[in-house]
């Protein structure tokens, strides 16, 4: 009796089993990978014909002559239309492969679509449709987008790839922002900040640097830096090179940084560093009854650099030149974070975020003057304090123009 209900069970179970594996869902409607186009940079110029953009979209595509899969070369396509899905509707008419948008690294725009605007209803596709990702990064272009991805590039990296690449390694150098898709729509949501977006160009060999071209088919390099500060999705201004480093000061956004005090005029002595750490916090205050956002930035350097020092030191002599160097960086950090603060002011856009700090620390006083932050900016009381800390001053206390004894056998 025992032996027929343990069979029933069984019996039971089975049929259960093959019940439930009749509703898994498997790989019906695959495409393989062989059939796919990955999507890596997509760039918006303003087109031809009134209320459309010139769409150029970068793909990748294996090498034929590779040993490996990991080599790709680019087949890059411009396509003048009014919407990303028009775009997208007249490539799948030539390519040879499904176009696939989950692999896009980087969405380009140009200067001039960034100031004409409107480039928000392009990103409505790219947050919509299901195979974006909101990690993507976001770019300005210097000049046109069309012709950022065209680049040839004397790395032979694709320029998408080459951009995504750059950014991710910034953090090394923290001279410009990163932005996400997913951050510049939360920025967006704010209302009271500006978004910013880095700047990408092409520099070609004379502009600031010098490098062997390729004569074959003059390959250049792409340098991301500085960054424009945007009204919605219009372009009001380019921030400079040290305007965009007081942002990243006061955004909190430093990891590492290359660090000099060779523009402080007064003093003879002039230190090179590299930023270890740094941590900015926030406070409003209240100073002569009047509300004051101040910001405390923390930093550790490590002195790589020390020029013009004419003499050996004795060591409370290094002592001092060390506390010199440490009020010199502070000086630099001050002057950039100042330089930015005044262009905000200028421009009466909160790009550096100040209402969302306020915001945060103080929501009862944000409360009281939100409704006329733009009008507030101009003139609302901003400090900041610099605390720079020497951890390392570097393998020598002289400068090699007057060693005694160091280094010698």
């Amino acid at each position: 009796m025992k032996t027929d209900r343990s069979k029933e069970q069984k019996f039971i179970l089975i049929l259960t089993v093959f019940a439930c594996l009749l509703f898994l869902t498997g790989c019906w409607g695959k495409k393989e990978v062989e059939d796919l186009a990955p999507l890596l940079g997509i760039g918006f110029d303003v087109g031809e014909k009134p209320g459309t953009f010139l769409i150029t979209q970068q793909f990748a595509r294996p090498k034929k002559d590779s040993s490996t899969g990991s080599e790709i070369e680019d087949r890059t396509f411009s396509i003048e239309a009014s919407s990303s899905r028009e775009a997208f509707e007249k490539l799948s008419k030539v390519t040879y492969r499904t176009p696939f948008m989950g692999s896009l690294k980087v969405i380009i725009f140009s200067e001039d679509v960034a100031k004409a605007g409107g480039f928000n209803n392009m990103l409505d596709f790219a947050q919509r449709y299901a195979e974006f990702r909101r990690s993507m990064y976001l770019v300005l272009a210097k000049g046109k987008a069309q012709d950022i991805l065209n680049l040839k590039l004397r790395s032979g990296l694709i320029p998408a790839m080459a951009i995504k690449s750059n950014i991710e390694g910034g953090d090394e150098i923290s001279i410009f922002p990163t932005v996400r898709l997913g951050h510049y729509l939360t920025i967006l949501g704010t209302k009271s900040t500006a978004p910013i977006l880095p700047v990408v160009e092409s520099v070609k060999s004379g502009e600031d640097m010098e490098y062997k071209a390729d004569a074959k088919n003059e390959a250049g390099e792409i340098r991301i830096q500085s960054a424009g500060v945007m009204r919605g999705d219009n372009l009001v201004d380019f921030l400079t090179d040290e305007e965009t480093k007081g942002y990243m000061w006061l955004e909190n956004d430093v990891i590492h940084r290359l660090i000099n005090t060779v523009d402080l005029e007064e003093n003879s002595v002039k230190f090179g560093g590299q930023v270890l750490e740094s941590r900015t916090k926030y406070k409003v205050k209240t100073n002569n009854e009047k509300k004051e956002l101040q910001y405390q930035i923390k930093t550790s350097i490590a002195i790589d650099e020390i020029l013009g020092l004419k003499k050996q030191l004795s060591g409370p002599e290094w002592v001092e030149l060390v506390k010199e160097a440490e009020k010199d960086f502070a000086k630099v950090i001050e002057k950039e974070c100042e330089s930015s603060i005044k262009k905000q002011r200028e421009l009466g856009l909160d790009f550096l975020g100040i209402g969302r700090h306020i915001e945060q620390k103080n929501s009862a006083y944000w409360k009281t003057i939100k409704d006329q932050w733009e009008e507030e900016i101009a003139d609302f009381s901003v400090s900041i304090e610099v605390k720079v800390t020497i951890h390392h001053s570097g393998m020598s206390s002289s400068s090699a123009t007057n060693l005694v004894g160091e280094g010698q056998d």
